[in-house]
């Protein structure tokens, strides 16, 4: 064959090769639902209310929501005027004080133009209904490091100069439904006095997004913010560990907003958009001078941020699901941030033992191949939303009084279903010995990141080995694994492998 066939069959070579390539990799998990919930049909929460609030510039009027409840969108009886200033805040609300959390930045911000709202959407000066993306969740899986606030407070501002005699028109009903708190209503110094009538609700309607959306829960966080790094590293990293099994669906940020004169952007001519990452920390106590690939990316939204005050910002969907499992190390590892303000927390050492446990150290470097520097008295502040998938292990129930017995013949404890896996670490194939099931038992081998790799069968009890392989045969690398096997009653047991090769 002549050099001329041979340069013709080169790039048809070459594509085959990288099919082949392409088709020895894993299939990964599909992405997870979007942060945009589709259009709400149902109210969880829904007041009518004709009696009227005067709001001048600097004064607002706040309704509390049920304890747990998310909010996907919402919207609040109001009609604005020309040159005010209309918000809607989203905050955490503490039900011991009966108002927002004091040191908790808000945890979304909306804003609407009042010219627009007159004469260019028809409305009247009616405000909209309001969509957040990503939406509020604010229950958390036990054991998390500083939980969110249990209630959602939405609160319909006026921002406009208390000079100006501008104000919005707020509505309420004075005789609310008793499930809901009570409305009040916050002048220009933070004072707070109640409506009219005996239990006044504010007029609003809030949708809770999708099943799906109910069960999403806070599966890590760290929600004080006290800490504005200057000037804003280009890099950062933030190890953590959740406290059970969960499929990871989005990653909330505090930042100090988008302001004109700096703050955000150092360089108001600069508008690059961070990249957030999910880096695997096994074996990784520090940030790495060439960080591994990440399980999972995308840039962070800054169009969701504000001009008015610090919230909590997202990033983009992500393109894949990951699975994250307890007792394993991640990082959050955040890239092209000088740009931008993220907030951080303050260790002052009176942290509880969940915290402690899984909140590790803060690394940050001024450029991308830089060393990385330790700020041992700061973490960031972050929220990590997630789907559990494994059944948290419920409090044991107190002892009930029994009378005492004779004694009599021992009897010997019910056994538990447990597994043995050895070698660990392993060069190759693990052997699995277990005992305690109720009926046959079904095991799988999932990889760090979620994907499952392998599986099989067994009774009660036995042994199952696995080779060290993914489903296609082939030798998996060098790394952790997770061995998972359930029996017929539902009774779980996992255990950590590490193959080394």
């Amino acid at each position: 064959m002549n050099a001329r066939h041979l340069s013709r069959l080169f790039p048809a070579v070459v594509v085959t090769a990288l099919l082949c390539l392409a088709a020895g990799e894993p299939d990964p998990l599909p992405a997870p639902p979007p942060q945009l919930q589709p259009p709400c049909t149902d109210f969880a929460s829904a007041v009518d209310g004709d009696s009227a609030a005067a709001l001048p510039g600097g004064t607002g009027i706040e309704q509390a929501l049920p304890l747990g409840m998310s909010v996907a969108a919402c919207s609040l009886g109001a009609v604005v005027s020309l040159g005010s200033g209309p918000q809607i805040v989203l905050r955490d609300w503490d039900p011991t004080t009966l108002a927002p959390d004091p040191n908790a930045i808000a945890l979304r911000r909306a804003f609407f133009d009042p010219s627009l709202l007159i004469y260019g959407r028809g409305t009247g000066g009616k405000l909209p209904r309001t969509t957040f993306v990503p939406p509020v969740v604010n229950v958390s899986v036990p054991d998390v490091a500083e939980p969110p606030g249990p209630q959602v407070a939405m609160q319909l501002l006026n921002a406009a100069d208390p000079r100006w005699s501008t104000t919005i028109t707020g509505y309420f009903t004075p005789e609310g439904p008793a499930e809901l708190p009570a409305a009040v209503k916050f002048g220009t110094d933070g004072a707070r006095a109640p409506l009219p009538g005996p239990h006044p609700v504010l007029a609003h309607a809030v949708c809770a997004g999708d099943s799906d959306l109910a069960t999403l829960r806070i599966a890590q966080a760290v929600s004080r913010t006290d800490v504005k790094p200057f000037p804003m590293p280009r890099e950062f990293a933030q190890r953590f560990r959740v406290p059970q099994q969960v499929e990871l669906r989005w990653i909330e940020l505090a930042m100090a907003g988008i302001i004109s004169s700096g703050g955000t952007y150092n360089d108001p001519g600069v508008h690059q958009s961070p990249i957030l990452a999910i880096v695997d920390g096994e074996s990784m106590p520090t940030p790495l001078p060439d960080m591994p690939p990440p399980l999972v990316q995308a840039p962070i939204d800054l169009n969701t941020l504000s001009f008015f005050g610090p919230v909590w910002g997202s990033h983009l969907d992500f393109d894949r699901t990951v699975t994250l499992e307890p007792d394993h190390d991640y990082w959050i590892y955040v890239r092209e941030a000088a740009t931008s303000t993220f907030l951080n927390r303050r260790i002052r050492g009176d942290e509880p033992p969940a915290f402690t446990a899984a909140i590790g150290p803060y690394f940050c470097r001024a450029d991308s191949m830089g060393d990385w520097n330790r700020t041992a008295d700061q973490v960031l502040a972050f929220r990590i939303v997630a789907h559990p998938t494994a059944p948290a292990t419920p409090p044991a129930p107190p002892p009930i009084a029994r009378p005492a017995r004779p004694p009599g013949p021992r009897v010997p404890p019910a056994s538990s279903f447990a597994l043995n896996a050895a070698p660990n670490p392993a060069p190759g194939a693990v052997r699995v010995d277990w005992s305690g099931a109720v009926g046959p038992v079904r095991f799988e081998v999932i990889d760090a990141r979620g994907r499952r790799l392998a599986d099989g069968l067994g009774g009660a009890a036995g042994s199952w080995t696995w080779a060290g392989t993914d489903r296609d045969g082939r030798a998996v690398a060098s790394g952790v694994y997770f061995l998972r096997a359930r029996d017929s009653a539902g009774q779980l047991s996992s255990q950590r492998v590490m193959i080394v090769r």
